[in-house]
């Protein structure tokens, strides 16, 4: 397989990327230097630049009362649900968390009980909720940052989304022999009656 070849497609992306003004100071110089060399890029560009600026005088400018009201009809995201059913597992784990608070400053000596109920609970509190967007957080990111890896590791070249089919494939057949793997006392089984 020509080596040029993703080299020259990741270009073509920094070409849609470029009216946007996504592209650092690097990428730029990659693609300028690419352009210099690629008739099909230059013209590519050009009939990008020329849909742009279509596009930027064709624009009809919206009023702040029709934007507010497009955005009041959207439908509530999954993560914006306003149900409160949904909220019941975090609810019950909450709960139980400040059950087991609850049973551990009761099982506490006198002297420190006295200092603890307002604090612990304050404290309790804090970690929640700071568990709970760090987690969100972290989620998200972890997400995002993995799609970008993988994006890049198998868009380098064919042999690494070959080499990825053969690692799923390898696991899954891992997994399939574990599970229709028999079980120790039938194997015992078939041992005694042969």
């Amino acid at each position: 397989m020509n080596m040029r070849q993703p080299d020259h497609i990741i270009l073509r992306e920094l070409l849609y990327l470029e009216p946007d003004g996504e592209l650092n100071a690097g990428d730029r110089s990659r693609l300028k230097q690419h352009l210099d060399v690629c008739s099909d890029c230059r013209r590519e560009r050009q009939e990008l630049v020329g849909l742009n600026e279509l596009v930027r005088d064709s624009a009809i400018p919206v009023g702040e009362s029709f934007t507010q009201r497009v955005m009041e009809d959207l439908p509530a995201a999954g993560w914006e649900t306003r149900s409160p059913r949904t909220w019941l597992a975090a609810l019950a784990v909450a709960l139980l968390l400040a059950v087991g608070a609850a049973l551990l400053i009761g099982t506490a000596s006198e002297d420190m009980v006295s200092a603890l109920p307002l604090a612990a609970a304050s404290a309790v509190w804090e970690l929640l909720s700071s568990s709970a967007l760090a987690g969100a957080g972290m989620m998200a990111a972890s997400w995002k940052g993995l799609g970008i890896a993988f994006q890049e590791v198998l868009g380098r070249s064919v042999w690494n989304m070959i080499a990825f089919g053969v690692l799923v494939i390898s696991l899954d057949l891992l997994l399939l022999r574990y599970l229709l793997r028999r079980s120790p006392a039938e194997s015992r089984a078939t041992d005694d009656e042969s």
